[in-house]
Parts: C-alpha cells; structure tokens; sequence
C-alpha cells in the first residue's frame, strides 16, 4: 500500500495535467463533504458550541409542532377555516433584561434549574414561524421555534487531579412548559410555546376558536410545548463522539484564538437511529370533541430529535443521567479514545472511497 501511494504521489507531481486533474477532483471532494456537514447543521434540533475559556456560547434550540385539524365539511369551524391561509413570522433579537422576551429568559432558566443545570441565559434570539392553511375538511397548523440563547456558567470547576475544566452538560435536555409571551413588532403579545397561540394571535381572523378549542377535549394536542427539548436526555455516553485533534470536521486547522486557546474540538452528534441510540420516531398526540355540535379531531406531531454538541477541547464524560459533565482538557492523553459509533465512520468511509477512486483516476490518466 506504501508503494502504491507512493507511486500515485510520484505521477501526480510529474505530471501538471494529472496534478490538476487531482487537484479539481479534490477540490470537488471537499464541496461534497463541506456541503453534506452544512445540511446536517441546518437540521439540527439543538447544536452548540462550548468554550471553557470563555464560559458562553451561542445555543440553538429548534422546536417544532405540527397540528392536522379534522372538521365535517361545511361545519362552522369548516367555515372560518376553509380557503383561508394565514402567516406569523417575526424576530426579536435582544438582551435577557428586554421586555419583549423577558417570559422567554425567566422560562428557560426555570427550565435549566428544573433540569439541574446552573446555566443561565444572557441574550436571545428568537425567530418565529406559524403557518394556517385551511381546505374544506381539514386544516393544518405549524409552528416552528428557532431558539439562540447566549448562555452562561456552564463551567462549575477546574479538576485538580487532570487540570482540566468542568463542564456541566444538563442545560442540553430541558423542557418550557405552559405559555410563553413575547412581544412581537407587529402581532403584539403572542404565546410561542403553544400550537394554540397561533389561533390567538390571530383572534381577528378566526374569533372564539382559540376559546373554544381551549375549552373542549381539544385542548391538550394544542397546548403540548413547542420547546419541548427533553429527547436530548439520551445518555451522552449513548452520543455518537469524533475527537478532532486539528479542527478538520470543526471547519478547517483550528487556532487557539478562535475556541479560546484549545487545540482541538469534541464532537458529541444525537440522531441517527442505531442500537447504541436507539429508534428515533416522530412523537404524536391525538385527540377528538365537539365544536358547535360538530365532531373533531387533532392530531399533534413533533419530528425526532436531531443535534450536535461540541466543545473546545478534549472531553472525558462523568458521572450519570440526570448529573452529567464532562472534564474538559486542551489536549488529549496519549491513550485518548477518538470516536464512537457511526458517526466518523461514514466520514471515513466517504473519505476513503473517495481517495481510491482518485488514485484509480491518477493511475488511468497516467497510463494513456
């Protein structure tokens, strides 16, 4: 095999059509790879990135809640509903003291404090998406939360044996239950935790729906959390984990300056389905009633979780579900493991395939 690439790197270099040809191929390579990373991050449920150094980071927190209203054709929620299509979509971008999230911050630190965790939000942004679009017998409603706290105090310790930082992971899993208000610029006060503050944002448009959905069997698919984030309480042992001693799969050659003077990146990936993990599914809830003397029936569906946690460093975990951390060190022992799962395996193997086949491409183009 050394001689092998040896000779591939020998033909390469005295070759300039072959060394650009391999040149493009590996350029395209890159795209292919850099791209699949970006649409994974683009998915995901949670993603964060922690500096020890600095304690803060900037979190991503997407809840999402999907609602199918079922009606009898020509039924008075059939009326208020069919042909129409409504919209809210507004971001608030502001300090933890600003009153037009005030709720939002007071709620998350309640939640982290439920979930045993001593982080607290500094700032937030948060983007909005509520969707109404209603047919003649049916109904859907989306809402999607895109959540950007700036968060704190996740450092609790240094380690005296190891030298390392102490770094609390609970804030990961928490969930905000009941109404949450925020004020929005053009929509006033609008409760983006529940599927039902769509309906009430927009009492205008549809008035006493809200009421009466509120006060039937309807009520729980309608006012479960958006911002429910408690699937990430899989073990983080369970997570699948890449140790990148130079940054390559963090966004190239890291530098200490970017994630506080550390020399490489942990990353902890939640999502793929496999026996470590287990089955991710959506998550449903169903409910029937009657509305002015019409049967009903909703059904609520949250799409599995997905998401990426890093940390500048290297990590160790500790402890057990419910009292999870991680001892964070700027360089790995010599013994380090470096990953778990399949998560840098399918990396490799793209990579890997993707090098033989530009030395079966060198060779070919060398020999004509």
């Amino acid at each position: 095999m050394t001689f092998v690439m040896i000779k591939i790197i020998n033909v390469v270099e005295s070759n300039p059509l072959v060394k650009s040809y391999a040149t493009l191929l590996s350029g395209i390579i890159v795209a292919l790879l850099v791209t699949g990373f970006i649409s994974q991050a683009y998915a995901a449920d949670m993603a964060a990135t922690l500096i020890p150094d600095l304690d803060k980071s900037n979190a991503t927190f997407v809840g999402v809640k999907n609602l199918t209203l079922r009606y009898p054709e020509g039924s008075s929620v059939a009326q208020q509903l069919n042909g129409k299509t409504d919209r809210l979509d507004f971001t608030i971008n502001a300090t933890a003291s600003d009153p037009r999230v005030a709720s939002l911050v007071q709620e998350t630190n309640k939640a982290f404090a439920a979930a045993k965790s001593p982080v607290q939000v500094n700032a937030t942004l948060v983007h909005y998406q509520a969707k109404i679009s209603g047919g003649p017998s049916s109904a859907s409603i989306s809402v999607k939360v895109e959540y950007h706290p700036t968060i704190q105090k996740f450092v609790l310790s240094k380690d005296s044996q190891s030298g390392g930082t102490i770094v609390d992971l609970e804030w990961r899993t928490f969930v905000i239950n009941g109404p949450v208000i925020v004020k929005s610029p053009e929509n006033g006060d609008v409760n983006i935790n529940q599927g039902i503050g769509v309906l009430q944002a927009l009492e205008d448009k549809y008035p006493g729906l809200a009421s009466k959905i509120s006060n039937s069997e309807l009520t729980k698919p309608f006012t479960e959390p958006v911002m429910d984030f408690s699937r990430f309480n899989t073990p983080m042992g369970n997570w699948h984990f890449l140790f990148d001693p130079v940054g390559a799969y963090g966004g190239g050659t890291i530098t200490g300056s970017d994630y506080g003077g550390a020399r490489a990146l942990s990353v902890y990936s939640l999502g793929e389905s496999s026996f470590r993990e287990g089955t991710f599914e959506a998550q449903e809830t169903q409910a029937s009633g009657t509305l002015d003397g019409s049967a009903i029936s909703v059904k609520a569906q949250t799409p599995p979780p997905s998401g990426q946690l890093t940390i500048a460093g290297y990590s160790k975990l500790q402890g057990s579900q419910g009292s999870e951390f991680a001892i964070v060190t700027s360089e790995a022992p010599a013994d380090a493991q470096t990953s778990t799962g399949g998560f840098p395996i399918q990396v490799l193997l793209v990579f890997g395939g993707m090098m033989g086949a530009i030395a079966i491409f060198i060779l070919f183009k060398a020999r004509k």
